[in-house]
């Protein structure tokens, strides 16, 4: 029986390594490994769900952030776009996505800045460098971010299993 569960555990070990392989391609440029690496290692025994809850804080901000920058830009409104706004909106983004290590929505929001200062409305919603790209951007890297957690703690419970 210990050997299965050591070959279970192998097995998700590996899959862990395959998704952070994805992460950090140069083509996916979704995280930093440096920068992420920095941040698994904070994770304790003692707290075992703070990667988790940086990851879920990280997500929630960002979702907040495109909210309010889609409310921004959205089309038909009477109001004119308030571009500082809007860069300052994007430049905390830019932060933290540059703490946690996710280069690609950095780099979105750096684009998507430039697109600010020309004050170009069309730019600015879609196309290259556009809040459509920042937000696919950001939804991918919450997709990716749910599935390193859930087998992150997939392989908890299987070393708690183990271990009992």
């Amino acid at each position: 029986m210990g050997k299965e569960t050591k070959k279970t555990l192998d097995e998700l070990e590996a899959e862990r390594l395959a998704l952070e392989q994805e992460a950090y391609d140069d083509k996916n440029r979704m995280l930093k490994q440096s920068q992420f690496q920095e941040l698994l290692e904070l994770q304790t025994d003692e707290e075992p769900e703070f990667v988790e809850e940086i990851v879920a804080m990280f997500v929630d901000d960002a979702e907040a952030m495109l909210v309010e920058l889609e409310e921004l830009f959205a089309e038909g409104s009477d109001e004119p776009i308030d571009y500082a706004k809007a860069r300052g909106v994007l430049h905390k983004l830019k932060g933290s996505s540059s703490t946690f290590g996710a280069d690609g929505v950095q780099q979105k929001c750096e684009e998507l800045r430039e697109h600010c200062i020309g004050e170009d409305p069309a730019k600015c919603r879609t196309g290259k460098g556009s809040l459509a790209e920042l937000r696919e951007r950001v939804d991918e890297l919450a997709a990716f971010l749910a599935r390193y957690t859930a087998k992150t703690k997939e392989i908890q419970e299987a070393k708690a299993a183990a271990s009992s």
